[in-house]
């Protein structure tokens, strides 16, 4: 079931009074989307924040993290920007580390609450909070989601009213919304390449299931693409629809070197 805080939006969206988080699984994902919202902040005049890590004064109970004085740091930090004549302030926190103690998880949710407060009496401030995930349970990410407004991903690659290209982290890859056609064949050829350099090692993962048509040129594109070597870079096609699959099946591209079907 989909809740509010799980409903993903591109970082790009984001507005004053909005607190949302990343839960991530790699560094990569983590700079990708905190990097496009520190940008954007910095080419508007808005002041970015980053809440400090394990240099804030210890918790009593135990858990590395003190929410009061952690909170009266962001709050002196976002004054001082103020009053420096920003128009906006942009706070970046990843407190993950406060999960690797005891009551980590307790210090970190009395924070988040605290800086939603914060957020939301303000007209001026946007966070990002981040967590890794790997670093709790499903019980913990739900807990620490419930206290944001919403998740934040990636800005799409590519988009217009008839195609959409995300990038995607894990898999290293690419999902496609909508209609790939001749006249988006440039945007595909660039956004593939793109994300082939990106892919340090392994495969290209590229989820299909959001696609509704296809024309044959897009395809040629994706098999010209993978014939190029790049360190063995294959593109694998997943969650492929059945018409789709049908035509890969019809003009064995499927079998070409470089691409292969994935789940």
């Amino acid at each position: 079931m989909e809740t509010l805080w799980s409903i993903r939006r591109p970082v790009g969206e984001l507005r004053p009074g909005d607190h949302c988080w990343l839960a991530y699984e790699s560094p990569e994902e983590r700079s990708h989307v905190v990097g496009a919202f520190t940008r954007a902040g910095l080419d508007s005049g808005e002041k970015v924040v980053h809440a400090p890590g394990r240099t804030v004064p210890a918790g009593r109970n135990g858990s590395g993290l003190a929410p009061e004085a952690l909170l009266t740091w962001v709050k002196d930090a976002t004054a001082q920007a103020m009053r420096q004549g920003h128009r906006g302030v942009r706070i970046v926190a990843d407190l993950s580390w406060a999960l690797d103690h005891p009551q980590g998880l307790e210090s970190l949710s009395e924070f988040e609450r605290g800086l939603d407060l914060l957020v939301g009496e303000s007209a001026q401030v946007i966070a990002v909070c981040q967590v890794d995930r790997r670093r709790c349970g499903p019980a913990d990410l739900d807990a620490l989601g419930a206290l944001h407004g919403g998740a934040v991903a990636a800005d799409p690659e590519f988009e217009d009213d008839v195609l959409r290209i995300d990038r995607t982290f894990h898999p290293p890859g690419l999902a496609f919304t909508g209609e790939l056609d001749a006249f988006r064949h440039s945007a595909l050829v660039r956004v593939l390449g793109t994300a082939r350099a990106h892919a340090k090692d392994g495969e290209l993962h590229l989820d299909m299931s959001g696609l509704v048509f296809m024309d044959l040129g897009a395809l040629n594109i994706l098999a010209d693409t993978a014939a190029r070597p790049l360190h063995d870079r294959a593109i694998v096609l997943d969650r492929m629809p059945p018409h789709l699959r049908g035509i890969m099946d019809a003009v064995g591209w499927h079998m070409l070197p470089g691409v292969r079907l994935g789940a």
